[in-house]
């Protein structure tokens, strides 16, 4: 009977992708009618004014034409079209498609087929609200409980007969024999089995999917041979659940912070490690190493993380060019998470974020974001430094077509009232230059203590072919072709129910005039009259002016 519900789950599943994904309109609250200071993260916030309902002089709407790079429809829009650009060596190379959202594969809708059937669960899980990765979590299953199916969906889940869902790979017709995990939870609480008391074995992570070895990384070819030493012996005792990792001879305090650290932020892979600097045992002279779970329980957040994973990566593979591959990690990590106040070891790593907990810390955006680029075969690290109130902070830089750019998926993800599906894309494969002024001392944020701890030189980030407006076609160079771009920005976002409406210029005077109370009013206007839905536009008015963005945002009702 396995085999064959199996089969019916793979014909569901195949026969959707095949037709596509469904966006899901972005959902929205009312703000009152004058705008106020609204939260937009923990660094920033969008300041917004009221505006008058004026007019400007007339400017026709350009048509909209929507590009993806399968195929291309010619609705409304002719910022969307897929775009060129030329490398520094002259060639000329797609880089993006449209401004279809590549992270919409998350469905609000599957298919069922009825079955009946008795199944065991085969690894500690919980049941979701929905058959989509990521979705609220209801109740926990143990190893070895009976469940009763009633159907069978085409995103990969069975549908019990409470109406919650569990997903395939973690049942079984087979009812599992006693484990060592089964034999676990049967001990005494005074004689549960630690991380400490777990045989050592070979180095090998504990995902079967996740391949990239550390020794291609950045921040690794940046240390000095006895600090890689140490840096290996880290992840071999992380890998294993070792008590200690061996110090090379003479090594001690900031060295050994350091090298720590670029392993925590880079090896997102090893998301059980503690948040706490380990110390130095008197004994051995090794670091004594700490982990916030055991090896069982890794093991089994680790079959969630890779089911999330196996989702985002059907998603990315859809695309050809860097740019749309990068853009598609972005998308989800922003989409799937909000930020939260709270430093913990599950906001702080990809634990939340690739689990359906979807509350994350700006490490854990940054750590999400890597671990996904890492699975999608793209070159990402971490980067820490601070923001303007000298809090620390934590953002990417990657490899795209032609060199090296940032990407800060915490700042595109703000925390604003009205939607939390909004997304920004300011930030997004830009270069040193643009953040010059934001983001503060990176490869050297200051510690709790108001010391700094050097970690490494991030590679220069120079390029501007692959920046988001760039490669997107919307950077504008006089005042007709930009309002007439913001207008079919407007009309797009509306039809979608998306919030952010935003394209670039050329210089501060452009900014300045596009950024009035008379063309906000008239941008009000409009888009009031696209949609009944539609309650107010607002300006961003921090953050834009050093890259000579215009950004509005629609608020619906």
């Amino acid at each position: 009977m396995k085999k064959k519900i199996s089969l019916v789950l793979a014909f569901l599943m195949a026969a959707t992708m095949l037709a596509g994904c469904k966006k899901t309109d972005e959902s929205a609250e009312g703000l009152p009618e004058v705008a106020t200071n609204t939260a937009m993260s923990e660094l920033t916030q969008m300041t917004m004014a009221e505006t008058e309902e004026t007019t400007v002089p007339e400017i026709t709407t350009a048509e909209e034409t929507t590009t993806t790079e399968a195929e291309t429809t010619t609705e409304a829009t002719t910022t969307e079209a897929e775009t060129t650009t030329v490398s520094a060596e002259g060639d000329e190379t797609t880089t993006a498609a449209s401004e279809t959202e590549a992270t919409e594969a998350k469905p609000t809708e599957w298919n069922e087929t009825e079955i009946s059937e008795t199944l065991y669960v085969t690894s500690n899980c919980y049941s979701r609200v929905k058959a989509v990765v990521g979705s609220e979590s209801v109740d926990q299953y143990k190893v070895g409980a009976e469940v009763n199916v009633v159907a069978a969906t085409d995103t990969g889940y069975y549908k019990l007969a409470d109406g919650t869902f569990i997903h395939s790979d973690y049942v079984s017709d087979e009812k599992p024999a006693a484990t060592t995990t089964a034999a676990k939870q049967d001990k005494d609480d005074d004689e549960e089995i630690t991380a400490d008391e777990k045989p050592s074995s070979s180095s090998k992570p504990i995902s079967s999917s996740y391949k990239k070895n550390y020794k291609d990384r950045y921040p690794y070819k940046q240390l000095s041979a006895d600090e890689q030493e140490l840096y290996a012996n880290i992840v071999k005792a992380a890998e294993n659940f070792e008590k200690e990792a061996e110090v090379p001879d003479g090594m001690y305090g900031d060295t050994i912070d350091k090298v720590y650290t670029i392993v925590y932020n880079n090896e997102p892979q090893l998301f059980w490690l503690s948040l706490s600097y380990p110390s130095l045992s008197f004994a051995t002279g090794n670091l004594k190493m700490e982990y916030t779970l055991s090896r069982d329980e890794a093991e089994s957040v680790q079959k969630e993380i890779d089911a999330t994973v196996s989702g985002v990566m059907s998603v990315v593979g859809g695309y050809s060019s860097t740019v749309s591959r990068y853009k598609a990690i972005y998308d989800w990590v922003i989409q799937n998470n909000d930020f939260s106040l709270q430093g913990s070891f599950e906001t702080c790593s990809v634990y939340d974020s690739l689990t359906g907990g979807g509350s994350l810390q700006c490490q854990g955006y940054a750590k999400t974001f890597q671990y996904l680029c890492d699975v999608a075969g793209l070159e990402s690290m971490v980067v820490n430094g601070n923001n303007t109130e000298g809090s620390t902070h934590a953002w990417n830089v990657v490899y795209c077509d032609n060199g090296y750019y940032i990407v800060d998926t915490t700042w595109g993800d703000p925390s604003v009232d009205y939607d939390t599906n909004y997304v920004r894309y300011l930030f997004f494969l830009a270069n040193d230059e643009m953040i010059e002024n934001t983001h503060l001392n990176p490869g050297n944020p200051m510690r709790k203590s108001g010391s700094k701890l050097y970690l490494y030189d991030a590679p220069a980030c120079t390029k501007s072919a692959c920046y988001y407006f760039n490669a997107y076609n919307k950077v504008y160079d006089n005042e007709e072709d930009a309002a007439n771009a913001l207008y079919a920005e407007f009309k797009a976002a509306v039809k979608a129910g998306k919030n952010v409406v935003h394209i670039q210029v050329t210089d501060d005077a452009l900014w300045e005039t596009l950024r009035s109370k008379s063309y906000w009013g008239a941008f009000q206007k409009y888009a009031r009259g696209l949609s009944d839905e539609v309650d107010k536009v607002l300006l961003l008015t921090s953050l834009t002016e050093d890259i000579n963005v215009i950004q509005y945002d629609i608020v619906y009702k």
